[in-house]
């Protein structure tokens, strides 16, 4: 029945004209789910992991069931167009998840809970955001954006995880990650890159242990970069390089039993 309702769903895709919806809500193992949507205005939800009753987040009811080994994927061309991927907690483990816009003013989401999932955003174009929310054990989670004035956000509970922002081109780059408390084992890597001001906010709380940073900003425009550490051990790359003016401004809590290696290049 899962598969039928999918099929429909995507017998009518690609979509052209604008303004369209495709909601597909699915639970199991090993679902592929592509969507392509062409125009402007148009929104996809795909929701894995959900049985009916209780709350998955603001404005949906599904109680949680499990979602493993899915490949989900969104195409959007074209303007203003919102795509979300979210799984239902728990039981989700090794999915594949992936958004590609290519247009103005779009909005990519993607919660990945639970363990061994790998999720990505590529956005090519102006004035686009893109945001990730993942918890669990040893996922991968990736953000590319090109163009003018983009934004890239990253909030992870996860342990043993991976986070990459690469954003280029001109305008503003702005890049916000979240490590919350008790995430261990993580690294994070922002490089942007391009004409137009640069900003990194990037935090990692209390017990988060075991922390790896890099930071690599160059070209023309201001260098801005706040980092928050209250952790162990952690490790800490800063490169900025430009003509232009740079600021690091960064809060490191930890003052016995800890080690700390921090490098700050400004050039």
């Amino acid at each position: 029945m899962v598969w039928a309702i999918m099929l429909l769903l995507l017998i009518s895709l690609p979509s052209f004209a604008g303004d369209n919806t495709a909601t597909i809500i699915t639970k199991g193992s090993n679902n592929q789910i592509t969507t392509k949507q062409a125009g402007n205005g148009n929104l996809v939800k795909v929701i894995c992991g959900a049985d009916s009753g209780g709350t998955a987040h603001t404005g949906y009811t599904y109680n949680s069931h499990t979602c493993g080994g899915a490949i989900i994927s969104s195409t959007q061309e074209g303007n203003s167009n919102i795509s979300r991927i979210y799984t239902v907690w728990s039981n989700n483990l090794a999915n594949r998840y992936t958004i590609d816009t290519d247009g103005n003013d779009n909005t990519a989401w993607i919660d990945q809970d639970e363990d061994d999932n790998v999720s990505s955003i590529t956005q090519d174009g102006n004035s686009n955001y893109a945001e990730q929310l993942g918890s669990g054990d040893d996922n991968v989670y990736s953000i590319t954006q090109t163009g003018n004035s983009k934004y890239a956000k990253i909030l992870s509970f996860s342990d043993d995880s991976d986070f990459t922002i690469n954003q280029y081109g001109i305008g503003a780059h702005n890049t916000y990650i979240y490590n919350y408390r008790n995430a261990d084992n993580n690294s994070a890597t922002v490089t942007q890159y391009g004409s137009g001001n640069k900003d990194a906010d990037i935090f990692f709380y209390a017990d988060a242990d075991n922390s790896t940073v890099n930071l690599t900003q160059y070209g023309t425009g201001s260098h801005a970069a706040n980092m928050k550490f209250y952790t162990d051990d952690y490790t800490v790359d800063v490169t900025q390089l430009g003509a232009t003016n740079q600021s690091y401004t960064a809060t490191f809590n930890c003052t016995s039993g800890c080690t700390k290696t921090i490098t700050i290049t400004q050039q």
